[in-house]
């Protein structure tokens, strides 16, 4: 996979916060429904519970964002000023994605892969193989990242299953570097599998993603800067994970441009 082109750095984070704020004003201001406005977390469906929570011995125990009272502008600005920064100097270990887990697993033991509850959690209209897991199609009417429309087909009926991925809001590997290193193994398989952690997003834009932070990259659609910063704030602060200096300051920025 080629590397995901970076942001252009000539200005700083709160330089791009700046420009866009006119542009989240804009969106707010005209009423569109496009995720300007900060929401309530998707709603998980029975047949998807939230993945069990563990407390990690070198963190807060995680509370579940899906779970927490709606936070107010005010609050979440607060959240997102009070989160800790990476130690630089701390000797981290090497990420591997292995630590993780084996990818998609079943943690809340419904007989489906976190992918497909995913899947069938976020898109509208889907079918579902004789499994009773596997999405065949489906559409995600307004792709959070784009604000686009995908309609979603799996390789067995002629799709492209890539099309639609499984999004983790707070890359694993900065989960990792924040703090989750010092996490058991189960934990770690938890956090990866956590559906209040994870969206379906549009397939090419995850990849250019990657395990980019909002400090180097924010959605394509600006109309959901505000939603996005919400939803890794309160994560990276339930899950009691620290941030890069970057990271803080574009969340902070935004939520600031968006209160």
């Amino acid at each position: 996979m080629p590397p995901a082109p970076r942001l252009v750095r000539a200005r700083s984070a709160r330089a791009q916060v700046g420009a866009a704020a006119a542009i989240i004003g804009a969106v707010l201001l005209s009423g569109c429904s496009a995720a300007g406005a900060i929401t309530a977390d998707p709603h998980v469906r029975e047949t998807a519970q939230p993945a069990p929570r563990l407390s990690p011995s070198a963190a807060p125990a995680p509370i579940a964002p899906t779970t927490a009272p709606a936070s107010g502008h005010e609050q979440l600005q607060s959240i997102a000023s009070a989160l800790e920064l990476i130690d630089e100097s701390a000797a981290i270990p090497p990420y591997r994605r292995a630590d993780f887990g084996d990818g998609w697993v079943d943690v809340d033991r419904n007989g489906c892969s976190t992918r497909q509850d995913i899947l069938q959690r976020d898109l509208e209209g889907e079918t579902v193989a004789d499994d009773g897991c596997t999405v065949l199609t489906g559409t995600l009417a307004i792709d959070p990242y784009t604000g686009q429309r995908i309609d979603f087909a799996h390789d067995r009926v002629g799709g492209d299953s890539q099309a639609v991925q499984i999004d983790h809001i707070i890359s694993l590997s900065s989960a990792h570097r924040g703090g989750a290193w010092a996490w058991s193994f189960d934990e770690r398989v938890a956090f990866a599998n956590d559906p209040a952690t994870l969206l379906a997003v549009d397939g090419p834009t995850n990849s250019a993603k990657s395990d980019r932070g909002p400090g180097d990259w924010m959605p394509e659609d600006p109309g959901y800067w505000c939603e996005y910063a919400a939803r890794y704030a309160r994560i990276a602060h339930g899950y009691g994970l620290a941030v890069s200096s970057e990271d803080k300051r574009m969340l902070v920025d935004v939520l600031e441009a968006c209160g």
